[in-house]
């Protein structure tokens, strides 16, 4: 990416891919491409799947984005959109949620200046909760990675999921509850 692309604003980009400049899009897709695997691999806990979700909501991006309100953040239009392809997917295939080996660890969540033992205690405890999180119902586990994974806020997980703030705060209560016990089960610890 450019200097000059580094500097032009996600609304300038937007109207530029509005005049069909394909230059501006792929801008948008590097700056967002990250954000957007990071987080459906966290709703889908598989990476050629998050792949394709990814793929899909940037295709969605671009065929839609003469609708898309330049004043809005970008990153909340794509959160919303990689949420209801994953939904749409769980529908399609009825799936259920299992627990399964995960292959990137979140190491952003975790103090890179802590000791070796602390580290590796809360390496393990992030994998722990992000295993467990796979547990939850979809519409909690959307919430519970928005919020918590995502570190989104409340309004923010509104905007992305449809859901009332009662709604949100509500099932993410349920979401953290739920991990919490699990974790007093594994570790026969009060968390």
């Amino acid at each position: 990416m450019s200097y000059q692309e580094a500097k032009t604003t996600d609304a300038e980009l937007i109207l530029n891919c509005q005049s069909d400049d394909q230059r501006a899009f792929r801008t948008l897709v590097e700056r967002y491409q990250g954000t957007a695997f990071r987080f459906a691999f966290r709703l889908t806990c598989d990476m050629p799947e998050a792949e394709d979700l990814c793929q899909k909501a940037f295709i969605r991006v671009w065929d839609y984005r003469n609708r898309i309100n330049q004043d809005s953040l970008f990153s909340t239009l794509l959160y919303t959109i990689v949420s209801r392809l994953w939904l749409d997917h769980l529908k399609s295939k009825r799936l259920r949620f299992f627990v399964g080996k995960v292959e990137v660890l979140d190491t952003e969540i975790v103090d890179p200046n802590a000791s070796p033992e602390t580290l590796a205690i809360n390496l393990d405890l992030a994998q722990r909760i992000k295993t467990l999180s796979k547990k939850l119902p979809p519409r909690q586990r959307l919430v519970f990675t928005l919020r918590d994974l995502e570190d989104l806020n409340i309004r923010e997980v509104m905007e992305v999921t449809g859901l009332s703030r009662g709604s949100v705060k509500t099932n993410l209560s349920i979401a953290r509850q739920k991990i919490r016990k699990q974790l007093q089960n594994l570790t026969g610890r009060i968390t």
